[in-house]
């Protein structure tokens, strides 16, 4: 089905005018929300190692999606 664009509605948006164009941009803005999310776990753990150079301790089991 065609979605009718809002009043005010970004220009950005105006081309998704079916609903699998929606939910196809949502996941497209996901997946970049969690590789940022990503990245920013990992650079906070590079810092911590180097904070702390003298400790041995272990990541098993950390991150921002257990295995």
């Amino acid at each position: 089905s065609v979605m009718t664009p809002a009043e005010g509605e970004p220009d950005s948006v105006r081309e998704l005018t079916t609903r699998a164009a929606l939910v196809e941009r949502i996941q497209h803005l996901g997946e970049g929300v969690f590789k940022a999310a990503q990245h920013s776990w990992e650079n906070a753990l590079a810092q911590v190692k180097v904070a702390n150079l003298g400790l041995e301790f272990s990541t098993e089991g950390m991150g921002m999606l257990r295995k």
